[in-house]
């Protein structure tokens, strides 16, 4: 029971917890859930140069809160998948957190891209486009969120 101590050595557990370290992971990139926030970022710029050229006033106050919300906490959460940020910080409720955003941003984009497509320009046409792509970029990630979270899945 002793002997490991007797020669010096301590007694080494079978299995010793795996290091949480933070790392690059371009593999998160090429990923399905990576492609999908990337999207919804190229979306979300593409969109607001759109309605940035546009002349819609109350439109575009709308659409620029929605954009810098939707670019900043995305691309947040790109960044925290990316880093293994959520693998070490496993304890959060990241995946019904980020369910509930994706939702929530799929539901204002739907609302902020009808009332700038009902500007009648081609800016708010195309705002309305980038908008749906937005959209359905958002409420794929919802749906893998929301199956993982269900699932009992770690978030990565």
């Amino acid at each position: 029971m002793f002997d490991q101590m007797a020669h010096g050595t301590a007694p080494s557990s079978a299995s010793a917890p795996p290091q949480k370290v933070l790392r690059f992971d371009k593999a998160y990139l090429k990923s399905l859930p990576g492609i999908v926030k990337i999207i919804a970022l190229v979306c979300n710029i593409a969109g607001f140069i759109c309605i940035k050229i546009s002349w819609a006033f109350l439109s575009a106050i709308f659409y620029n809160i929605l954009y810098w919300c939707g670019n900043i906490l995305t691309g947040f959460l790109l960044l925290m998948y990316t880093f293994h940020f959520v693998e070490k910080y496993d304890r959060l409720p990241w995946l019904k957190c980020e369910f509930v955003y994706c939702g929530v941003m799929s539901l204002a984009f739907v609302g902020t891209s009808i009332f700038a497509t009902t500007i009648g320009e081609n800016t708010g046409y195309a705002v309305g486009f980038f908008g749906l792509c937005s959209i359905i970029a958002y409420g794929v990630d919802c749906f893998l969120k929301y199956k993982a979270w269900k699932r009992g899945l770690p978030p990565q």
